[in-house]
């Protein structure tokens, strides 16, 4: 017999399904429901377990039945699929939901809060700039290559191409002129834009308390912590720092049978591959510039694992243990500390 009920959320943007079980296991209602009814009905159970499958809108909802008191899991969509049963419709997902949060083992998220949702709001965000940044880039090179016109790399290159279009006109047909000037725009529009939000992200960094011990930590600037904060919140959703690292994706792949453990190299298409990039990015910028005299600890390690592994994989180790370390300073709200190198 259960603890408590479980409610199952299969969640869409009008009409939402949702499934109820007692505490026996036995079916009370699997039914379509629209929002405002949701609300109604989770403010008026008595607590309980309730399950949501990963997608647009689990952390609002999430947060909201948490008012109530109610034990919210969020399900990764594919694990979800595992438990379907029959067709693909609304009450059988829902089913496949409770189903899902009954198995043991099974590994739940737990929604994030206002902050840091604003914080993976802002990042998606600013990468979402970026891409189009990169795309419109692109496309203006393509299209002064396709008339001889070729560019340096970077967007000093792509500025002195254009401004060398647009001040001899007869180098593309004069039709092209106002196009070209007007993707020109665009793009420093875009550029502008991407900054601003940049700095927007950064500023609440520097506000949020964890998230601005966060940066203490070596090759951690605003963007890693924000990341980071955004991701492992108060940390008390992972056991150990080892489960946080496994979730972000900078552990290895392990394969056991039969009493004997090999280690592969990490998932790279699992984790969070955007705090994983900026982890690697943040590491490497911090191992390229060791000091041949190592002042810390972490400093002498880095150099002999560089030294021993090489810069890649070393950039990964120190990717791992950032999080580790981030998990137990969110955890145990306490701040880092380097360990200095004792001389004899």
């Amino acid at each position: 017999m259960l603890k408590s009920n479980i409610i199952g959320i299969d969640l869409a943007k009008n009409i939402l399904q949702i499934c109820q079980i007692s505490k026996h296991g036995e079916l009370i209602s699997n039914k379509a429901v629209n929002r405002q009814k949701l609300k109604e009905i989770l403010a008026k159970a008595k607590p309980a377990v309730v399950a949501i499958e990963g997608c647009g809108s689990s952390h609002y909802w999430g947060r909201y039945a948490e008012q109530f008191g109610h034990d919210v899991r969020i399900i990764s969509a594919k694990k979800v699929k595992a438990f379907l049963e029959g067709h693909k419709t609304d009450a059988n997902d829902a089913l496949a939901v409770v189903n899902a949060s009954l198995q043991i083992g099974l590994k739940f998220s737990k929604p994030k809060n206002e902050e840091q949702q604003s914080l993976q709001t802002l990042e998606t965000s600013r990468l979402y700039l970026s891409r189009n940044i990169t795309s419109l880039g692109n496309h203006i090179r393509a299209m002064l290559y396709e008339y001889g016109i070729t560019s340096a790399r970077g967007m000093l290159g792509l500025r002195t191409a254009v401004q060398k279009t647009l001040d001899e006109p007869t180098l593309i047909p004069a039709c092209l002129i106002a196009t070209l000037h007007r993707l020109w725009e665009q793009y420093l529009n875009l550029k502008d834009e991407f900054t601003t939000l940049g700095k927007a992200k950064n500023a609440l960094v520097r506000q949020l308390k964890p998230a601005k011990y966060l940066m203490a930590l070596e090759g951690v600037a605003e963007v890693c912590s924000g990341m980071l904060y955004s991701t492992i919140g108060d940390g008390k959703q992972f056991q150990s720092g080892r489960q946080a690292a496994a979730f972000v994706g900078v552990t290895p792949k392990q394969h056991s049978s039969g009493g004997k453990t090999i280690m592969t190299g990490i998932i790279r298409n699992g984790g969070v591959k955007e705090l994983r990039c900026a982890l690697y990015q943040g590491a490497l910028s911090y191992i390229s510039v060791l000091p041949d005299e190592p002042k810390t600890v972490k400093q002498a390690w880095l150099i002999q694992l560089r030294e021993r592994i090489g810069v890649k994989r070393t950039c990964i180790a120190l990717a791992n243990k950032t999080v580790r370390t981030a998990w137990a300073m969110l955890r145990y709200e306490t701040k880092y500390q380097q360990q200095l190198l004792v001389t004899e």
